[in-house]
C-alpha cells in the first residue's frame, strides 16, 4: 500500500496545486531536473485570464529580497515593503512559487513561511485567490534539502514521479528536440530511471546516484540541454559536440548518444524519400531505422504523407513503422495522416501492433 501512494505523476501534482494552492501550501519533492520548476509555466498557462505568474529561487534570496522595512513616520512605526514580485502592489490573484524552498537559509525560510502559512507578508494579506506553492529536491538525494518537523507539519508533502522516456519524447516533439536525441532516449529508456530502483549505481550509469556522485549525469533538464547542443553539431564539429555533452549527460550518456548520433549521417535523406518511396534504401540497423522514425515525424505534411507511407510500408522491422505511427499521434499529425488511404489499410493490416 505504502508503494501504491509513493509518488503522483507531474499531471496531477499540478491539479492538486490549481485546486487548493489558495489555501493549502503543496510541497512538492522530486528529482534533481525533472521538470519541478516549470510547473509555475503550466499553472500560468491554465490560469493566464486571470492570475499573474511569480518565480522565486529561494538559494538566490536573503530577507531583503523579500521585504524591506521603512519608517512611517505619522504613526512612527515600521511597516514592511514586499518585493514587487509578490504582486501585492497589483491587486490581482498570483501564482506564486518558491522554487529550491529545502536549500534556503534558516533565516530566509522563516521569513517565507508566512507567506506559505498566513499567505501574507508582514500585515499586507496575499489576494484571497492567489495559489502559493513550493519545490524541493528529494532529501535522499543528499544536495542540502533539509525541514524541520513544524515546517514539514504547516504544509501538504508530495513526491513527483520523474516523467517517463516516452512522457518526454512527446514533450520533445512538440519543443523541437532533435530527432537523434529523441530517438537515443527510445532507445534507452532507462537514462530517465529513479535511482530508486537501483541499489548498485553502475547498473546505470546514466542517472544521478547518491551512492556514486558523478558528476554530470542524465536528467530530463540536462537532456534538454544536449538537445540544444546535437541542433549545432554542423557548427560544433564531434570533438567540441562530444566534450560537451560529456559535460552535460555524462560520459557514458555522451558516448552512446554520438555513436547513435553518426547514424544519420548515412541516412537516406528526405529529398530520397519523397521522390522515390518505392526504391529508396531502406537502413538494415533497427537504431538506424528508429532514427529516421523519429526525423520523419518531424518533416512529414499532408502534402508528404503518402510518399513517407509508401516508404514506410516497405519496412521489414514492421516495430519501427508502428513506433511511427505512435509519434505521429503524439506529435498532433494523426488528423492528417489517418486521412491518408494507405496509412489506414495498413494499420488495418497491422492491428496487432496497436492493440
Amino acid at each position: 500500500m505504502e508503494d501504491l501512494y509513493k509518488e503522483i505523476s507531474r499531471a496531477d501534482v499540478a491539479n492538486l496545486v490549481a485546486t487548493v494552492g489558495n489555501h493549502i501550501t503543496v510541497m512538492i519533492e522530486g528529482h534533481i531536473g525533472s521538470g519541478k520548476s516549470a510547473l509555475l509555466a503550466d499553472l500560468a498557462e491554465r490560469f493566464k485570464e486571470t492570475h499573474k505568474a511569480a518565480y522565486l529561487d529561494m538559494t538566490m534570496l536573503d530577507i531583503g529580497d523579500l521585504q524591506l522595512p521603512a519608517v512611517d513616520h505619522d504613526s512612527r512605526t515600521a511597516v514592511f515593503y514586499p518585493n514587487a514580485s509578490l504582486g501585492l502592489h497589483e491587486e490581482v490573484p498570483m501564482i506564486i512559487m518558491f522554487d529550491e524552498f529545502g536549500k534556503a537559509s534558516p533565516s530566509v525560510k522563516n521569513a517565507v513561511l508566512p507567506m506559505l502559512i498566513e499567505r501574507r507578508v508582514g500585515n499586507r494579506a496575499f489576494h484571497p485567490d492567489t495559489i502559493v506553492f513550493a519545490t524541493t529536491n528529494l532529501g535522499a538525494e543528499n544536495v542540502g534539502d533539509l525541514f524541520k518537523p513544524h515546517e514539514r507539519n504547516r504544509m501538504s508533502f508530495v513526491r513527483m514521479a520523474k516523467p517517463t522516456a516516452n512522457d518526454w519524447i512527446a514533450w520533445g516533439l512538440e519543443h523541437g528536440v532533435p530527432a537523434e536525441v529523441l530517438g537515443w532516449v527510445n532507445q534507452n529508456p532507462q537514462c530517465f530511471d529513479s535511482f530508486d530502483d537501483y541499489d548498485d549505481p553502475n547498473t546505470n550509469p546514466y542517472i544521478f546516484h547518491p551512492k556514486s556522485p558523478r558528476t554530470a549525469f542524465v536528467t530530463h533538464r540536462s537532456m534538454e540541454q544536449a538537445g540544444r547542443l546535437v541542433a549545432q553539431r554542423e557548427l560544433l564539429g564531434d570533438d567540441a559536440l562530444t566534450h560537451a555533452l560529456m559535460g552535460t549527460i555524462g560520459q557514458a550518456a555522451a558516448m552512446d548518444m554520438m555513436s547513435f548520433v553518426r547514424l544519420g549521417d548515412d541516412l537516406p535523406t528526405r529529398a530520397e524519400i519523397l521522390e522515390h518511396p518505392a526504391t529508396a534504401r531502406i537502413p538494415d540497423s533497427p537504431a538506424a531505422l528508429v532514427l529516421l522514425c523519429v526525423q520523419a515525424v518531424g518533416w512529414v505534411q499532408p502534402e508528404t504523407v503518402d510518399a513517407w507511407v509508401t516508404y514506410m510500408k516497405r519496412f521489414t522491422i514492421r516495430e519501427a513503422a508502428a513506433l511511427w505511427a505512435h509519434l505521429a499521434i503524439n506529435a498532433r499529425k494523426i488528423g492528417f495522416v489517418a486521412k491518408n488511404q494507405q496509412f489506414t489499410d495498413w494499420v488495418v493490416a497491422e492491428g496487432y501492433m496497436f492493440k
